[in-house]
């Protein structure tokens, strides 16, 4: 490869310690190789890009050249989507740095992609403002690739995840540059680029939306008998429409070894050496050297010596809303079985909830592996998820678990493992893992992204969705020189059968047809004593589309078919298993589609509400009719409609 033309013209570099810091980001695997004595492959050069006519050039040439390009953000990464290779250019993008305006009419800050996440909100709090995007990668995550995988932040219950923040992007793609969203010129492409890692072209810049700095915040914590109950507890809040901003479920070992609750809070580390200490009982002394190679055992003792698990919960915003909707939240835990251990379990999260992702090194160092997997599903398949996911990792690693990013429809369980430094087993694992989410309907990332590590079980997923993909491929990067074979690789489409209309209950979700007469429709529902969340006048087929906030999902799966066949988006809150197309499939594709429900009855307020008063008060509308009236459902509606009143 002749790089001497593109390095009089690009920041270009072929030093050894510049290509050996992008020649990875933080998937465990890598590490795993890398403590083995495997270095990772090299990229043979890194270009440093400033400007978006620079980023231009580079692909224009790269094109020319058959010469593949990774984009890399920070390499926070956990799943291989940035790994260097030796044929190919890897661009730092953290040259794109600079900060602002914020458009204060309609809640948005323009940021380049290279900004790290801390910086971002760091600038934001100084004026203000917060996008409440806060990944346990914030310190060594960048804006940019926050959007190309779909990150997910702690506080998603209340704000979504970073694709719900975006706003607008400007791209650069081997076809030319373009904006989308509210920068678009014409077709808009922002859904493809959201997830699918750089395949596509490179985001330059975003319009991201942005609230308020919370002026008011509520933390606590409640110890529960068992997960049910605690599972019952979380969906009983975000059925009732209270919007908790922190909703983090941790089960009875992960509880006991961090040492969650008030009881045990300085007991995490010996918990770990009570474990040890009932494991040398069992075992010869030799063996204790490598206690991650019996993880059955030690999952067996972990168990028998846990008990209960401990719920953080969470509201902020504005005084008067956060203090009305905090007090229905505590109350509704406590009926469901949650004993109030008071502020400080919250508050202790809150402090350390950064700190995570800085404490696996070690495990490496002493011949292990530790990594995480986040999967998400449906209220009423979360027991079965749960199960499953975990007796697959545990048949290879120590795990526990903790339930966050909770919606109103469903969940995502992340779970933390660690086991022998061996990459048979660590791949068994995976294997083992991603195909028992698949077997119960779940999505194999829900923000992790899919990079090397998730390819496989994400194409399969996503798999009616890569015929329209290579399409988008062929027009933006016809080369094939973006981050190649990273996303949809070549997988046969699973047959798929129909079925009649259903309501889960449990999920707050039904399966329709969506051809229906909206009287049929609507009256089958309201005799089961549901409605549509999104009230639409006719058959759902004419209104797939229309206002909604950012936060919400219309549609939650379907059944689709195409020129190519007839296929399956699985139905669940939120994924990151490459982009999100479920609402923008051609209307006449939909053969079933799962939306999501209110039940009638209970207690309600409807009226009209200007916007920047609904943003001003924090208050979200459980629907938006279409002559202008919202609707707040839930039992803090009449005390928020109260709220409401007083403003006008």
């Amino acid at each position: 490869m002749d790089l001497t033309s593109l390095s009089s013209r690009l920041p270009l570099s072929t030093a050894l310690s510049d290509r050996l810091a992008v020649a990875r980001d933080l998937w465990p695997r890598g590490s795993l190789s890398f403590a083995t004595g495997q270095l990772p492959s090299l990229p043979a050069a890194v270009v440093f890009p400033e400007e978006e006519a620079q980023l231009q050039e580079l692909m224009f040439w790269a094109a020319e050249h058959g010469v593949p390009l990774i984009p890399y953000g920070a390499g926070s990464g956990v799943c291989g989507a940035a790994a260097g290779r030796p044929d190919a250019i890897t661009v730092d993008l953290k040259r794109f740095r600079h900060i602002g305006p914020i458009d204060v009419e309609n809640a948005t800050v323009r940021v380049q992609a290279g900004v790290i996440g801390q910086h971002l909100e760091d600038w934001l709090e100084q004026r203000g403002w917060a996008t409440r995007h806060s990944p346990s990668s914030i310190w060594c995550s960048t804006v940019g690739g926050w959007a190309a995988s779909r990150s997910a932040g702690q506080f998603s219950s209340k704000y979504g995840k970073f694709e719900d923040m975006v706003a607008a992007m400007r791209v650069v793609s081997p076809s030319g540059s373009f904006g989308t969203g509210a920068w678009a010129e014409g077709e808009d492409f922002g859904p493809w680029m959201l997830g699918t890692e750089g395949a596509l072209g490179i985001i330059t810049e975003l319009s991201v939306r942005i609230v308020p700095l919370p002026q008011h915040r509520w933390l606590r914590g409640y110890r529960f008998a068992d997960v049910p109950s605690a599972w019952e507890a979380m969906r009983t809040l975000l059925q009732a429409e209270l919007h908790p901003a922190v909703l983090r479920l941790y089960d009875p070992v992960d509880t006991r070894l961090a040492g969650k609750d008030t009881v045990h809070h300085k007991e995490g580390s010996r918990f770990w050496k009570d474990l040890r200490h009932r494991a040398s009982e069992l075992l010869p002394q030799q063996a204790l050297a490598l206690p991650l190679s019996l993880p059955r055992l030690l999952n067996r003792l972990a168990d028998s010596m846990a008990s209960g698990c401990v719920l953080i919960a969470g509201w902020e915003g504005p005084l008067e809303s956060t203090s009305i909707l905090s007090v229905h939240g505590h109350r509704i835990i406590q009926e469901k079985g949650g004993v109030d251990l008071g502020p400080e379990p919250g508050e202790h999260w809150y402090g350390a909830r950064h700190e995570v992702s800085y404490k696996l090194a070690p495990i490496f160092i002493g011949g292990g592996f530790a990594d995480t997997m986040e999967v998400a599903c449906l209220w009423k398949d979360l027991p079965l998820l749960y199960a499953r996911v975990r007796q697959a990792i545990g048949r290879h690693a120590v795990v526990m678990a903790h339930f966050s990013h909770a919606y109103r429809e469903g969940c995502s369980i992340y779970f933390t493992f660690a086991g022998v430094g061996d990459l048979a087993i660590y791949d068994a694992l995976w294997k083992d893992a991603l195909d028992a989410a698949d077997s119960v309907g779940a999505t194999v990332a829900h923000h992790h992204g899919v990079g090397q590590l998730k390819q496989q079980a994400a194409g399969r997923e996503l798999a009616g969705l890569a015929p329209l993909y290579q399409q988008i491929k062929k027009r933006l990067d016809p080369s094939g020189i973006m981050n190649p074979g990273r996303i949809f690789p070549p997988v046969p489409l699973p047959p798929v059968t129909l079925s009649g209309p259903a309501v889960d209950p449990i999920s707050l979700v039904a399966n329709l047809l969506p051809d229906q007469p909206a009287d049929q429709r609507d009256g089958w529902l309201a005799d089961q004593g549901f409605a549509l969340r999104f009230p639409a006048a006719g058959p759902l087929r004419e209104h797939l589309s229309g206002p909604q906030a950012p936060w919400e999902t219309r549609i939650l799966g379907c059944v689709a078919r195409l020129p190519h066949g007839r296929f399956r988006i699985k139905s669940v809150p939120r994924s990151a298993a490459g982009p999100d197309l479920r609402s923008l499939l051609p209307p006449s594709s939909y053969e079933q589609i799962v939306v999501p429900l209110v039940r009638l009855g209970g207690d309600r307020w409807e009226g009209e509400v200007p916007e920047n008063t609904l943003r001003k008060l924090d208050i979200r509308a459980s629907c938006r009719h279409a002559d202008g009236r919202v609707e707040i459902i839930g039992p803090a509606a009449p005390e928020l409609g109260d709220l409401i009143g007083k403003q006008k």
